[in-house]
């Protein structure tokens, strides 16, 4: 009778044993899993911001052809050009300024306008 719960218990280890060591293989095949996908989002989220930013800076530069060409621009105008709202338009004209390739004349309202920068900062 010993003998029989000796056996029943030693079955039960080895089931465990078994049925541990198949959840430990699953486990570490998910957690490689969510690691691969962790680095796709973040390889995605890098490419998504770089093409953002070649955006931003493709508008930036048609602004400055727009300036060569017209000698003014005003943030209607950038609106209207890139069909972007009030304050992206605002921004793309604020970054310009930042780096001193405009120069904004006037200081609100429908009286300011923007010129490109002869005298770099």
């Amino acid at each position: 009778m010993i003998y029989t719960y000796i056996l029943i218990v030693l079955i039960v280890f080895i089931v465990f044993f078994k049925y541990t060591k198949k959840l430990k293989k699953e486990n570490s095949k998910l957690k490689s899993q969510i690691e691969g996908q962790k680095c796709s989002d973040f390889n995605l989220n890098i490419s998504t911001d770089m093409q953002k930013q070649k955006e931003v800076e493709m508008r930036k530069y048609k602004v400055l052809e727009f300036l060569t060409k017209y000698e003014t621009i005003t943030n209607d105008q950038v609106e209207n050009l890139f069909k972007v709202s009030n304050s992206t338009a605002y921004r793309i004209l604020e970054d310009l300024e930042r780096e001193g390739k405009v120069e904004q004349i006037g200081n609100t309202g429908r009286n300011v306008y923007y010129i490109l920068n002869r005298f770099k900062k």
